[in-house]
């Protein structure tokens, strides 16, 4: 599989109520609450899957959004105030990106 992936509906989907505890580079560790798997999506996509899983969100939810297009995962560093979400942070590896967000 390469870097934007082959097996889309495999690979999307939302998943509430799971945790992965996430540790980003300045040391900072999250527990999830949401992941959102966009990883072989690109624009818009990614951005319309976490649009849809903030506005299901409860308060103070940690939501983590797996990606792998880079423009994807640069757009939703900065799409925190239309989400009405804070951006947390993201970590690079496993060729893809975990962008971190908590719900306000």
């Amino acid at each position: 599989m390469g870097l934007f992936g082959t097996n889309k509906e495999k690979n999307s989907e939302i998943s509430e109520n799971q945790i992965e505890s996430i540790v980003l580079e300045n040391g900072e560790k999250y527990q999830t609450d949401i992941i959102v798997n966009c990883l072989g999506f690109s624009c818009p996509r990614p951005q319309l899957m976490t649009k849809a899983s903030a506005s299901k969100a409860s308060t103070n939810n940690i939501i983590c959004i797996k990606v792998d297009n880079p423009t994807s995962m640069e757009s939703l560093q900065t799409m925190g105030s239309e989400l009405d979400c804070s951006f947390l942070g993201t970590l690079f590896s496993d060729n893809s990106w975990k962008v971190l967000m908590r719900k306000n």
